[in-house]
């Protein structure tokens, strides 16, 4: 009889277990791939850490003007026909691009794009420059879907006008757009354009770090704006998935769960500046993380991600 009772219990157990909900899917809009070798272990990294999508951003590499995202942005375009329901392609543009490299692009299956312009080294005009106009238009004309790293210390005024000029844009700025170190800038941001989107990332280890204590020391600030407005804000890891990357093997882990860990746990494991350590300036560290509840969380790891995507499908 008691041999019946446990075995009984341990079906019981058995069944509660397999009945346990998993975690809800994430879609992660912000993982670089320079080369397609990266693929296999990325999708495996995915798996890992319950992320179904993962957009990938071409990358500026070693060629000069136009030539320096081609080698990228063809392995963004493959990765994604072989692995269409994982991967989304969103290769790169530069300054001197326009509605014909665009087009040129979603022919050959790119859902949105990276443009890189709002960085010191790939910003030879304004943002709202009038020979970028043409591109701006026909992005905003046909909601596809962009990508906008701006350093918002230096360009934020650039990024209003352009955003004055075309509100329908279809715009998700990285690094809750630069402002992880100004709480104060977040919320103007916020508040000015209604239609703009941020992601969640911390970016390559030296910038991450200060992101994440800028928003480790405004943490009920930054909590609360995500609480207030969850529908403005997309998960994004900044993972570079290649062999040149600056993570490698483990440490794609460590900054996935880092990264995720922001948002959904108390406190986030990730390096840390330190002067004195052997990994210029950086040691591991424990931050404290924003704790959200599940209602905010779901749509901020995925369904604002995919209502942004839905165009492409």
């Amino acid at each position: 009889m008691r041999v019946l009772m446990f075995a009984a219990a341990l079906v019981a157990s058995a069944c509660v277990a397999e009945a346990a909900p998993r975690p809800a899917p994430v879609t992660d809009v912000h993982v670089h791939l320079p080369a397609p070798d990266g693929v296999p272990a990325l999708l495996a990294a995915m798996d890992r850490h319950g992320i179904e999508r993962a957009v990938l951003l071409g990358c500026p590499e070693g060629q000069p003007g136009a030539l320096r995202f081609t080698a990228s942005n063809d392995a963004v375009l493959a990765a994604a026909s072989a692995h269409p329901e994982r991967l989304v392609a969103f290769p790169a543009l530069g300054p001197e691009d326009g509605p014909e490299a665009l087009a040129e692009l979603r022919g050959r299956g790119a859902c949105g794009v990276k443009l890189y312009l709002g960085t010191p080294e790939l910003h030879d005009r304004t943002l709202d420059d009038p020979r970028l106009a043409p591109l701006w238009a026909a992005l905003a004309a046909e909601r596809v879907p962009v990508i906008l790293h701006v350093n918002t210390v230096r360009y934020e005024d650039e990024l209003s006008r352009l955003l004055a000029a075309y509100p329908e844009l279809a715009l998700v700025c990285p690094h809750f757009c630069g402002a992880r170190t100004s709480v104060d800038r977040l919320e103007r941001l916020l508040a000015a354009h209604p239609g703009l989107r941020f992601d969640t990332s911390g970016g390559a280890p030296l910038h991450a770090a200060a992101g994440f204590a800028g928003l480790e020391q405004a943490r009920d600030r930054v909590g609360a704006l995500l609480r207030a407005h969850p529908e403005r804000f997309l998960f994004g890891s900044d993972l570079t998935a290649g062999p040149r990357g600056p993570q490698r093997g483990d440490d794609w882990d460590y900054h996935l769960a880092a990264n995720l860990d922001l948002l959904r746990a108390p406190t986030l494991q990730f390096w840390r500046r330190d002067e004195g350590s052997v990994r210029g300036g950086l040691t591991r560290g424990e931050y404290r993380g924003l704790e959200l509840e599940a209602q905010v969380l779901a749509p901020i790891l995925r369904d604002n991600a995919e209502r942004w995507l839905a165009p492409c499908r």
